[in-house]
């Protein structure tokens, strides 16, 4: 009873995990789809962006201005100038812009990728030439790992999925915890590859904005949910590969129960009446022979009185082994013929031997074994 009472705690908290990891795994794909930010990885600030003009470094222009009063050099660069928002939530599958208290989600696609270059339009300003060489490669490190991601948290929700319905299917099915072992297993694999990628990347491409855009007035802040998230579900996924061990050993007690029980009632099931005794003509029956006395029968008067004397002695010996109707049905057909042959009432009697049929008679006085 105890054991049924553990294996059925398994069974829900195992479940439950699983459906924990699985929630998880939505939030991280579903964020930003249809301009829900659940979570994100990075925030990108737009509000101090200032960029100086192409021309604002000339210094004859300057003089120009200042002399004629025509601006040849042209104004500072901002966000409003610029036409982008003031925040950026990058998610796994898009990014998603907010200002004047709406928000706005880019079509998602996976490995999706940020790009200030052509995201917030820098390319014709006179950043653009400033940009650090690691800058252009971490950017497709970015997209190759961004791919990769959201293939791995696909892949991992699809398995978290499976493993739910098998560890439920495990109720009535025992077998069926195996595919969940292995489908809580993969998605464990894939959930914790996809996390540490993605905070190994994120870092540095956190790092890498900020040097290469910070002086123009962008900054990027990485977010903890998304890890927390990650990681959590990852968490959640191996407890849960952890505890469909119990409920594979509890099935497989319940196996081995279920078989001693029905071979014990197998091994107690009699069959009655001649069945019973015709399933012992199949078995070997071994009986020991041992040395016996010769018995010698005293010669009386008449023939009779001998043959009558053997075949009492031949009873005595075939009743404990044979049913008496066996045992006694050729006897006494030979003892109601009264043409047999004589016997030497001296004759030494061998209970191996078949006298029943054809009786033997010896001549000596000597005991004979036969």
């Amino acid at each position: 009873m105890a054991a049924r009472k553990s294996s059925a705690v398994c069974w829900v908290v195992a479940l439950l995990f699983s459906l924990l990891s699985l929630v998880f795994i939505l939030i991280i794909i579903l964020s930003g789809i249809g301009g829900h930010v659940l979570a994100d990885y990075m925030t990108i600030d737009t509000r101090d962006l200032d960029i100086p003009a192409k021309l604002g470094t000339s210094a004859f222009l300057k003089d120009l201005k200042s002399v004629a009063g025509l601006d040849w050099v042209g104004s500072d660069i901002n966000a409003d100038s610029l036409g982008v928002s003031r925040t950026y939530s990058l998610n796994l599958l898009t990014a998603c812009s907010e200002g004047d208290g709406s928000t706005t989600c880019e079509t998602p696609k996976v490995g999706f990728n940020f790009n200030p270059g052509s995201d917030l339009h820098l390319d014709d300003t006179s950043i653009e030439g400033t940009f650090p060489p690691e800058y252009s490669d971490e950017l497709q490190t970015y997209s190759k790992v961004s791919t990769f991601v959201g293939v791995g948290y696909i892949i991992a929700a699809i398995l978290t999925g499976l493993s739910c319905l098998f560890i439920t299917a495990s109720r009535c099915f025992p077998r069926a915890i195996l595919g969940g072992q292995i489908s809580s297993a993969l998605a464990f694999l894939f959930l914790l590859a996809s996390a540490i990628a993605s905070v190994v990347t994120f870092i540095k491409v956190e790092n890498i904005f900020n040097s290469a855009l910070g002086a123009a007035g962008i900054h990027a802040q990485t977010s903890s949910k998304m890890f927390g998230l990650g990681f959590g579900a990852a968490a959640l996924n191996f407890i849960a590969f952890l505890l469909t061990f119990p409920l594979s050993k509890g099935s497989r007690r319940q196996k081995q129960s279920r078989r001693a029980v029905t071979d014990t009632k197998e091994i107690s099931v009699s069959k009655p009446g001649l069945l019973r005794r015709v399933t012992t003509w199949n078995q070997a029956r071994y009986v020991q022979v041992e040395k016996q006395k010769p018995f010698i029968h005293q010669r009386s008067p008449s023939r009779g009185s001998d043959r009558e004397a053997l075949i009492a002695a031949v009873e005595d010996d075939f009743s404990h082994e044979y049913p008496s109707d066996f045992a006694m049905g050729p006897m006494e057909k030979t003892k109601n013929k009264q043409d047999g042959p004589s016997r030497d009432p001296s004759a030494a009697y061998d209970p191996h031997v078949n006298t029943a049929y054809e009786p033997h008679a010896v001549t000596s006085h000597e005991p004979r074994w036969i």
